[in-house]
């Protein structure tokens, strides 16, 4: 009989590498005009951002909101699922996230997206640099097919990490309720990768670790109670900034 220590993380996976990639050549191939669409449409998202140097937008959270309701109902459960036993339990997080999502596009004041120059925003940028124009060239690397790359706004990794950066841009309270999720997903597909021998397992542990880092040194500096600057006069904000009593932004 044999013991459980002789098991490792791989005789848990009921797929092989190779089937693995080849759902994402699947996933491309059927999907490609909206994998595109959403890629490109994320990329000038955060070009957008900035370019103005920071904005209160709704449309953030709304276009991350579709990415993950794309990534959960097509990726994870159309393709995933049915190679994958543990994905029924991973959905309810990408719901939970989705609506969440949602709730921060409708809510009265939008969050305000800026690079401001401290760890938590730098951080931000470097995660959705991974996450857009890096993240697809590691099939490459990887001697893989073009087909095979997870892009931005389709594929669950990248769209997470890109998600985590959003987040380190952000400014506004509750912003850090849409931390959790995205965390917990790193550290699960950080665990696959591993037992897949993929050079690429760490990464997700690394955007996760530096989110939880920036978000710890925000709250500690209480960055969310500090008054935005008021902007040069050709800067565009889409919303006039909320304050409470005190004078600071809410």
């Amino acid at each position: 009989m044999t013991d459980w220590w002789d098991y490792h993380l791989i005789d848990f996976l009921l797929f092989s590498t190779r089937v693995y990639y080849r759902l994402f050549v699947s996933f491309n191939t059927t999907f490609w005009p909206v994998n595109l669409a959403l890629y490109l449409g994320g990329a000038m998202l955060v070009f957008g951002i900035m370019r103005n140097r920071g904005r209160r937008t709704r449309m953030v959270p709304a276009a991350l909101a579709g990415m993950w309701a794309w990534c959960g109902t097509l990726f994870m459960w159309q393709y995933y699922q049915p190679i994958n036993w543990g994905v029924p339990y991973l959905l309810p997080l990408f719901a939970f996230e989705t609506l969440m999502l949602v709730l921060f596009a409708l809510r009265r004041t939008p969050l305000f997206f800026a690079w401001r120059g401290d760890f938590s925003s730098t951080a931000g940028i470097a995660l959705l640099v991974l996450a857009i124009p890096v993240y697809p060239f590691f099939s490459l690397i990887s001697g893989r097919d073009i087909l095979s790359a997870e892009l931005f706004g389709s594929a669950p990794d990248p769209t997470i990490i890109g998600t985590l950066g959003m987040l380190l841009l952000a400014r506004g309270t509750w912003r850090w309720v849409l931390l959790p999720v995205p965390v917990i997903w790193c550290l699960i597909t950080s665990l696959t990768l591993w037992a897949m021998d993929q050079p690429v397992a760490w990464l997700p542990v690394i955007a996760a670790w530096l989110a939880i880092l920036g978000g710890w040194m925000d709250a500690k500096s209480g960055v969310t109670r500090k008054p935005v600057a008021t902007p040069p006069a050709h800067l565009h904000i889409t919303e006039p900034e909320s304050r409470d009593h005190t004078g600071f932004i809410k």
